[in-house]
C-alpha cells in the first residue's frame, strides 16, 4: 500500500494556483475569497476520495473514515491559508499529505480499529487577524469570545464578522471544541521552513519539540511635526524609538540563549509622509524558543527597555499581547514511533526540534502529537522560493501513512 505521489504532487501545484501573486507567491488569507476556493476544491476531493466530510462552527473541516470499533480518533492534517506572498507548501503540504492519505486507506479497502479524521485547520497564519492557530485552539477549547468579537482585521472588520461572512456560526463557537477522550493522537507532516535537513542531507525529520511564540503588538505614540520646521531638540519622534526597540528585539535575542529568536515583521507609521514626523508608530514583536526560560528572559528585557526608551523620549505607548504559547516536548514513545516506522519503511530520518509553531503545539493539549518535516530547499518558506521536492514529499507521506495505520490499528502500546 503506497500513496500515489503525482496525485499528491499536482494537487499541492493546483492549489498553489489559488491566490497566486503576480510575484510568483500565494497570498491566500483565512476568511478570504480565495481561502474558501480552496477549501471548496479540497472538500471536493475529500467527498471524491469517500470520507465524511463536515465543517465546525469557526471553519475548521474534517474528513473521517469511521472505524471498525467505537473509541478515540486519530487525527492527521494542517492549513491551508497562507502568509503574504508566500509559497504554495506550508501548510497545504500537510493537508494533502493527510488526504492522499486516507485516499489510499479507503482504495485499499484498510479498515483500522480506530476512526482516522484529517482536519483543515481555519486562520492558521495570522496574517489578516493576528495570533494564528486559531483552529486548533478552538478546538482545544482555548478561543474566548473576546478573541472573536474585538479583533479586527486592517479594515475594521471583526473576526466574528469575517466568520459569519465565511458561513461559520462565530457564536457557537464553544460548539468546535473537542474532549480529550475525544482523540488518541495527531499526527502533522509539515515542510521545516529552515535548512538543518538541507544541511544534514536528509529528506526527512522527525520533531522532537516545537518552540513556543510570544507575540505582541506595540504602538508608540509621540508628537507629530514637520520634518523641516520642527528642531531635532525636544522632538517626540516614536519613529526613532522603534529603530532603538528593533535593535533591542535582536540583542535580547541573541542574549537569551542560541535557540531564542526575536523578531520585528511589521512596523506602520502614521501619517506616513516622507516629510513629517510619525505621530504613532505600530509594530510587532515575536520571540520564540524551545526553553521557556529563555524566551521569558527576552520578553521581560524588551517590555523593560520599552518602557524605560518611553519614559526618556516622552512617549506614550500600548503594549498588547497578542500569542502566549509555550513550547512542546513532544512524547518520547511518540517520537520512537515515527523513527522506528520510518527504518522499517527505508525513509532517511533524523530527529530535529522546530523553531516555527504549528497547530500541533496547540493539540499538545488533548492527545500526544507527532510532527514529520519534509526538507525546504535552501531553507526558504513563508516566500515565492519556498519548494519541497515530490520525491521528498512522498518519503514524508510514505511515513505519515505507515504511522497512522499503526497507531490507529492499536498495534503500538506507546501511544
Amino acid at each position: 500500500m503506497n500513496i500515489n505521489k503525482e496525485r499528491l504532487w499536482n494537487r499541492i501545484q493546483e492549489l498553489g494556483l489559488i491566490g497566486a501573486d503576480p510575484e510568483g507567491g500565494v497570498s491566500r488569507f483565512a476568511f478570504s475569497p480565495e481561502d474558501k476556493k480552496a477549501s471548496k476544491l479540497v472538500m471536493t476531493w475529500m467527498k471524491e476520495a469517500g470520507l465524511k466530510v463536515r465543517v465546525d462552527a469557526v471553519g475548521n473541516i474534517f474528513g473521517r473514515i469511521d472505524g471498525l470499533a467505537q473509541g478515540p480518533v486519530v487525527l492527521t492534517g494542517s492549513h491551508l491559508d497562507s502568509v503574504k506572498n508566500g509559497g504554495k507548501f506550508d501548510g497545504v503540504a500537510g493537508v494533502i499529505s493527510a488526504l492522499e492519505v486516507l485516499q489510499v486507506m479507503k482504495e485499499n479497502n484498510k479498515e483500522t480499529k480506530y476512526p482516522v479524521e484529517m482536519v483543515i485547520f481555519v486562520n492558521e497564519e495570522g496574517s489578516k487577524f493576528p495570533g494564528g492557530l486559531m483552529g486548533s485552539m478552538a478546538i482545544a477549547g482555548k478561543l474566548t469570545r473576546e478573541y472573536l468579537y474585538n479583533t479586527k482585521d486592517s479594515s475594521v472588520t471583526t473576526l466574528r464578522e469575517a466568520i459569519k461572512q465565511y458561513g461559520g456560526h462565530p457564536d457557537n463557537f464553544l460548539d468546535a471544541r473537542r474532549s480529550p477522550s475525544e482523540l488518541k493522537a495527531f499526527l502533522e507532516l509539515h515542510i521545516e521552513q529552515a535548512g538543518f535537513l538541507e544541511y544534514k542531507n536528509m529528506p526527512v525529520g522527525v520533531v522532537s519539540g516545537i518552540a513556543g511564540p510570544y507575540q505582541m503588538k506595540l504602538c508608540l505614540r509621540g508628537r507629530t511635526g514637520h520634518a523641516g520646521a520642527a528642531p531635532m531638540q525636544g522632538r517626540r519622534d516614536p519613529m526613532v524609538a522603534a529603530g532603538m526597540i528593533i535593535q533591542e528585539v535582536e540583542q535580547s535575542a541573541i542574549e537569551a540563549a542560541f535557540t531564542t529568536r526575536g523578531t520585528i515583521g511589521y512596523i506602520k507609521a502614521f501619517p506616513g509622509g516622507h516629510n513629517i514626523i510619525p505621530e504613532t508608530v505600530d509594530l510587532t514583536i515575536d520571540y520564540r524558543d524551545i526553553d521557556i526560560s529563555s524566551r521569558t528572559q527576552a520578553v521581560d528585557r524588551i517590555k523593560k527597555y520599552i518602557s524605560e526608551v518611553c519614559k526618556i523620549r516622552r512617549l506614550e505607548h500600548e503594549l498588547e499581547v497578542t500569542q502566549d504559547t509555550p513550547p512542546v516536548i513532544i512524547n518520547e514513545k511518540i517520537v520512537k514511533l515515527l523513527d522506528n516506522t520510518a527504518k522499517e519503511h527505508g525513509i532517511p530520518t533524523i530527529i530535529m526540534p522546530s523553531g516555527a509553531a504549528h497547530d500541533a503545539m496547540i493539540m499538545a493539549e488533548l492527545c500526544n502529537i507527532g510532527m514529520i518535516f519534509v526538507r525546504s530547499r535552501e531553507g526558504l518558506s513563508h516566500c515565492p522560493k519556498e519548494f519541497s521536492s515530490k520525491e521528498d514529499l512522498e518519503l514524508a507521506t510514505e511515513l505519515l501513512l505507515h504511522s497512522i495505520i499503526k497507531v490507529a490499528d492499536g498495534l503500538t502500546d506507546e501511544v
